[in-house]
C-alpha cells in the first residue's frame, strides 16, 4: 500500500511539472508561435478604429433590413 501512494505521488509530480513547462512548452502554449509576432514586417500597417456609438451601431444593423428586399444574388457566369 505504501508503494502504490509513493508511485501515484511521483505521478503525479511528474504530470504537475510536465502542465507547468518544466519538460519543453507547455500544452497550454501549443498551437503559438510567439517568434512570429516578433517577425512581422509592418506591425504599424494594423489600425484600430475607435468604438461605434450606440447610434452608429443601430444604423449599421438597420442597413441590412433595408437591403433584404432585393433580388437573391445570381451566379456569376464565367466567360
Amino acid at each position: 500500500m505504501r508503494l502504490l501512494f509513493f508511485v501515484l505521488l511521483l505521478v503525479n509530480i511528474v504530470v504537475l511539472a510536465y502542465g507547468q513547462g518544466f519538460f519543453g512548452p507547455p500544452p497550454s502554449e501549443q498551437g503559438r508561435e510567439p517568434r512570429m509576432l516578433m517577425m512581422q514586417r509592418n506591425p504599424e500597417a494594423v489600425t484600430l478604429g475607435s468604438p461605434l456609438t450606440p447610434e452608429q451601431a443601430q444604423a449599421i444593423q438597420a442597413v441590412p433590413a433595408a437591403t433584404s428586399k432585393s433580388q437573391p444574388a445570381q451566379p456569376h457566369k464565367h466567360h
